[in-house]
Parts: structure tokens; sequence; C-alpha cells
């Protein structure tokens, strides 16, 4: 029987169709995969006849989807047989490219890599590979990793051990997903069945080398656990902690300026860490440095503050969704949907917690104006100062409340929420002047309603009752709304002085 040939694309749809307990649609596998439909499709002639040499059988099921026909002997046969092939084609998309070549690039630091290393390694053409390599650069910049282009010999990282490893665990964190990364914890790579399925050949080689499992299950029973305080946080240093292994036994070891390292050793954290590498040792073998445990302090100690920034974060989200909520609740409905409001407030919320931690004092020039121009809205404003004082557990200041005014405002003038004040101007001087004069306000006043142009003699005899304000050219008699006297070009002053009737 001649083999089929096979690529590492059908290798992890058949994986994947063979371990699936009923019928499941392109769709499911596509995106489990991270590969699209179309290419799905594309290869499921060659994995149906896989199958078959195997003696098993692919059906379509109208309505249902793929399910694969046979017995347990057949499954692991086939399994067997997937586990041998490593040789065959190895076919990424243009994202898995980027995340084989990140990979590589940054584990060979320090060393240069060749052009002609990574376009092997990707298995695509040498101008594919620098477009690959084009687009990761992006991301290693962010990084503060940026790329070093040497004539004649190829391409090296500029960065540290320490940063590099960071750069590591961010990329498996991206590329890697979440239930993979959650089943290596507990799981040996070889036994472990989402990873074959999931994951690129490429990556997927790299985590057989990281010693995830022994990792977790060495944190998880320290007392490091105590100090992160979610899963998450458990599976990120437990990454890194496989990564520092597995980099610092291959000859990659750290080196902190002094200061730094003994700043890191005498911090209370370095005994936990000092008990975690203990139990590393007595497991695997390896043992760590003090300068690897001070740079497992490092990271364990930012990874721990980034907990608590993330945590205020949300706390501040919370906040801002209560004030947006009785916003919308007594001033317009649709503000409740206004995401920019919401990060406006978050944004200010944060720094409002930092003036109540120290202290600080605060000052809105425009407090006066807000409180006279929009009183609705300062009642609400009030409402949310009386909450964020429950919650901070101390007095807001009358100036903070203006501020959560104006974005309350801000809002509302921007999605044309609040209710247009309809003017009555009154200009004898000529048409001229009036064309002149309702130009003028209707540049500097878009929000305003110019409902009439009117001589001062009508003025006397029209029902003013309909209007907010009167703007006119010339002293009136005030008969029902205010009257604003403006010249006709409209001056600062002028302009000053309508703003609290807009």
């Amino acid at each position: 029987m001649s083999q089929v040939p096979l690529d590492s694309r059908v290798i992890r749809i058949v994986r994947w169709l063979i371990v699936q307990d009923g019928p499941r649609s392109t769709s499911q596998l596509a995106a489990d995969l991270g590969l699209s439909e179309r290419v799905i499709r594309y290869r499921l002639s060659l994995v149906e006849r896989y199958l078959e040499s195997h003696g098993a059988e692919l059906v379509r099921q109208r309505g249902s989807g793929l399910v694969v026909i046979a017995d347990d002997g057949v499954r692991d046969a086939i399994r067997n047989d997937l586990a041998v092939r490593s040789t065959e084609p190895r076919v990424y998309t243009p994202a898995e490219r980027r995340y084989v070549l990140l990979d590589g690039l940054l584990w060979s630091w320090p060393e240069t890599v060749s052009l002609d290393r990574l376009h092997e390694e990707l298995e695509v053409s040498k101008t594919s590979a620098r477009r690959d390599l084009r687009a990761s650069e992006g991301w290693l910049d962010l990084m503060d990793i940026p790329v070093n282009r040497r004539p004649g010999k190829g391409l090296c990282l500029h960065g540290t051990e320490q940063r590099i490893r960071r750069a590591l665990v961010q990329l498996f964190l991206e590329s890697i997903p979440g239930d993979v990364l959650e089943e290596l914890q507990t799981t040996d790579f070889e036994d472990a069945d989402l990873i074959k399925v999931r994951v690129p050949a490429g990556l997927r080689d790299r985590f057989a080398s990281l010693p995830m499992r022994v990792c977790s299950a060495a944190l998880a029973a320290s007392s490091l656990h105590q100090r992160l305080v979610s899963a998450n946080s458990d599976l990120i240093f437990a990454l890194f902690v496989a990564v520092t292994l597995a980099r610092s036994t291959s000859g990659n070891e750290l080196d902190l300026e002094p200061g730094q390292y003994r700043s890191l050793n005498d911090h209370p954290a370095s005994d936990a860490v000092r008990e975690l590498a203990d139990s590393l040792a007595t497991e695997t073998g390896s043992y760590l440095s003090d300068m690897e445990m001070a740079g497992l302090t490092e990271y364990l100690l930012g990874l721990h503050a980034l907990t608590e920034e993330a945590q205020a974060d949300a706390d501040m989200e919370k906040l801002a969704n209560v004030a947006v909520g009785m916003a919308a609740d007594k001033l317009h409905a649709s503000l409740i949907d206004d995401s920019q409001l919401e990060r406006s407030l978050v944004n200010h919320f944060g720094r409002l917690t930092i003036r109540l931690r120290y202290g600080l004092p605060v000052y809105n020039p425009l407090l006066a104006e807000v409180v006279e121009r929009y009183p609705d809205v300062q009642a609400v404003s009030l409402e949310v100062a009386e909450h964020l004082t429950e919650h901070f557990g101390s007095e807001i200041h009358e100036d903070e409340v203006g501020f959560i005014t104006m974005y309350l405002s801000g809002a509302m003038e921007r999605a044309n929420l609040r209710p247009r004040r309809e003017a009555l101007v009154v200009c004898p001087s000529g048409v001229a002047t009036a064309w002149v004069l309702v130009s003028r306000l209707q540049a500097e006043f878009p929000e305003l309603s110019l409902v009439e142009v009117l001589s001062a003699t009508e003025y006397t005899e029209a029902d003013k009752s309909r209007f907010d304000v009167v703007i006119s050219t010339v002293a009136l008699p005030v008969m029902g709304p205010p009257v604003v006297v403006v010249s006709p070009l409209l001056s600062v002053n002028d302009i000053k002085n309508l703003q609290c009737y807009t």
C-alpha cells in the first residue's frame, strides 16, 4: 500500500477529527485549528484518502458535519502513524509563520541567525521569509528588542537575556490557545492531546523542551502560589519558570546589574523563590543560580504589580459603569452605549485615586460656568460623587464634581442629546447687519436654534414665550426671556456672555 502524501495541516486536521465523539462542522474545525474553511475544504480529499488507507471512513452528514467512523484500534494506529511523520512538509498560515520565526529568533539569541536557516525552518522562499521578518519587526520593537542586520552573516536581536525571556512568554501567551497551556500545566507533553491538534509544528517542537507540568506542580505546592492572586498569574509565572529552566540549562545565563541583584536577593519574596528552586532541583536535577533566582523574583514582583494594576483598572471600570448608568437613567438612555464617555471616566477616576491617596489639590477653572450652564447634569454629577465618596471613603471636592459634569455634558453635546435652545434675533439696523449677525451666531453656536429675526417694533408685539433667549443689537426691555445685547460682528465678550444661554 503506497503512503498517502501529507503535510502538517492535513496531519492536524486528522488528529482533530479522530478525537471527536460526534459530527463536527468545518467551521468548528477551522476555528479550533486557526485555519480558514477554504484551507480545510481543500485538504479534505487528502484527509479522506489517508483515513481510508488505515481502514477508517470520513462521513459527511448533511446538516451535522464531518465524523470519522473507526474503532479504537484503528484510531490508535492512526495516532501512532502520525506521531512518526516528523519529516512531512510543514505548512503554516502567515500568522503561524511569524510566530515560528519570532520563536526561532528569540531562542537563538545571542547568536546570529542566517536568512537561509529561517526560510528552511519555515519551508518558504527567502522572499517570503523576508516579508515575514518585516511583519515581525514591529512586535519585536514593542518588546524593546530591535533586529540588527549583519551583512553577510544574518540577523541578531539587540536585547538582554531577561528581555528575551519576557518576550518568549509573551509570544507563547499570544500564539498558544489558553486551554492548551492549561492542559500542559497538568499533563506531560507526550500525553497532551490539544497541543498536537491546536498548535503548529514549529511551536509544538519548542514546548516539547519546556518542563511546564513540573514547574506548574512545584509552583502549586509552594508558598509562592499564595502570592499569585489569579489562576492566570499562576500560568504565566509557571511559563516563565519553564522558560528560565530551559534557557539556563542550555547555557543562556542571566546577568543583572550588581545593585539590582542585591536588592532582589534581599527582597522578602526571594525566600519563596528559593523554596520553589529547591523543589525544581529535586524534580529535574537542574539547579538555578542565585542570579537566576533573582531574575525569577523580579518577574514575580512585576507580575504582582501588573495584577494589582489590572485590579485597579477593573475597579475604575466598575465605577465608570455606575456613573454612566446614573447618567443614562437621569439624562438620556443612549448614554449607556457611549464607550468614549466610559473610557474618559475610567481615566479620570484613575487620576482621582492618585489625588485622593496623596492629598493632591485639584482646581477646575470652569466650575462656575459649568454649574450655571448645565444645572441638570451637575445634579447627576453630585449623585455620582456621593457614590465615589462611599467607594473611596473620602469627600469628593466640588471641582472634581465639575469635571464629571464636563464629561457627561460633553457626551450629550457630542451626541446632540441636549435640547436646542431657541433664540430670537432682534436687529433694527438693516438686512445686511442681520445677515452678518446670524452668520456669526451660526458659526459660533451651532447648537443654538435661530428661530426668527425681527425688528425692535416687531419684538414688542411678538409672542416671546416660545424663546429661551433674545439676542439683540440694541437695548430692549426684558419681556420674558433674557435679553443679551451684542455687536453685529459678535465680539469675544459677546461670545462669552452668550455661552451660558446655549
